[in-house]
């Protein structure tokens, strides 16, 4: 065998869901894990938000439900806070549509919004990859 053998390898993707409805979170978290992505899930934003407190942990995306008891609009912007999180894409994955949420928080570079209708965890998925 020789030593010229080069492995391309790649980091995992840490992807945080933030996601209120139980079946809709866990077929997010399959989905991802079915990518090989790693998956951070949380039911609700101050969980997400403690665990960034106080772990720091890996976030290359966040999926957010826009209404997350009522904070789930401001946890994009909680997270890039943070230095560590300013290129984290976020997703912001919400039954509202465009005009019944205010629309200034997609205004940050990487932020994007998908509507939350049948078929649209594929293209969550997409984004994330």
């Amino acid at each position: 065998m020789g030593g010229n053998e080069i492995k391309n390898i790649q980091q995992t993707k840490s992807i945080m869901i933030v996601e209120d409805d139980d079946t809709i979170r866990k077929i997010l978290a399959i989905e991802c894990k079915r990518k090989g992505f790693e998956v951070l899930e949380f039911r609700d934003a101050a969980s997400a938000m403690t665990a960034i407190d106080r772990n720091k942990p890996k976030i290359d995306a966040a999926v957010v439900d826009l209404m997350n008891l009522g904070y789930g609009g401001n946890l994009g912007e909680y997270i890039r806070r943070y230095s560590e999180y300013k290129n984290t894409k976020i997703i912001y994955y919400s039954a509202l549509t465009e005009n019944q949420f205010n629309t200034s928080i997609l205004d940050m570079d990487n932020v994007h919004y998908v509507h939350k209708v049948p078929g649209s965890v594929k293209k969550v998925i997409e984004l994330l990859e």
